[in-house]
């Protein structure tokens, strides 16, 4: 009468990953979705699509993306395509992109570099999946060396 459905839902790029407000979370991100920071990261995000650190949103350490939206609080490095800074956005640290945009009201305070591609993530060439720690680690030497394509 009753069984299990077995289907799994596939992640597809429309998802996302959010940390809500009031959520502190310390560690390594790899995703292959859009993510919204609400609450407070210290660590590092790897993501091929958007990242979006909302106001209330805090980050300290390295964001890796396609494309940064600042609408909070970010200290840190930040590679990317494009970068975003809004009207209530602070970023103090290092931004690694050859297009940079800050509203009126947005504050960055440190350097700005042109895009480097051995340090810029490619997802794309990742492994289908990540199994344990030490792909994790294999996969972390292979992108910040360029050993990965």
């Amino acid at each position: 009468m009753f069984s299990a459905k077995t289907d799994s839902v596939k992640a597809s790029p429309k998802n996302a990953t959010l940390i809500s407000q009031g959520c502190e979370l310390e560690g390594e991100l790899i995703l292959d979705c859009h993510m919204q920071i609400d609450g407070q990261l210290l660590g590092q995000i790897r993501c091929s699509h958007s990242v979006t650190v909302s106001q209330p949103g805090r980050i300290k350490g390295k964001i890796y993306a396609d494309h940064i939206i600042i609408k909070g609080r970010a200290e840190g490095e930040f590679y990317a395509d494009r970068v975003e800074i809004l009207q209530s956005g602070l970023v103090s640290g290092t931004i690694y992109s050859d297009n940079l945009s800050i509203e009126q009201g947005g504050r960055f305070i440190g350097e700005i570099h042109a895009a480097d591609s051995q340090k810029e993530l490619r997802l794309k060439d990742k492994p289908a999946a990540v199994g344990n720690s030490r792909d994790v680690k294999a996969l972390n030497v292979a992108t910040t060396t360029g050993a990965a394509g």
